[in-house]
């Protein structure tokens, strides 16, 4: 049995500003400014933080929310708060779909 469900996209935001509980979609890296970033978003990268992938956050540590823990998948990941200010995620909307299911 599957179901499918039409949806948009809203406008982008920084996974750092998500809080535990949400949950979005990975739509993009941000622009790496120097060697320092570019290691960081190419490890990202590397380890499924890719665009189209799911992510929820799963924890996030007290008092000062950092580092925060995330899930892609079935993996759990803690990344830093300036780690995930360089994956830009976005909210599903659902619309006006239908859903349709096969058995």
């Amino acid at each position: 049995m599957s179901a499918v469900l039409s949806s948009e996209v809203a406008s982008p935001l920084p996974l750092a500003q998500l809080k535990k509980g949400d949950c979005a979609i990975v739509v993009g890296l941000a622009h790496a400014e120097g060697a320092e970033q570019l290691a960081t978003k190419t490890r990202l990268l590397e380890l499924g933080f890719a665009p189209g992938e799911t992510i929820r956050v799963v924890a996030e540590s007290f008092p000062r929310r950092d580092p925060i823990a995330v899930r892609i998948g079935n993996t759990t990941f803690a990344l830093r708060r300036f780690e995930a200010a360089l994956i830009h995620v976005s909210f599903a909307i659902p619309s006006q779909g239908t859903i349709s299911e096969r058995s």
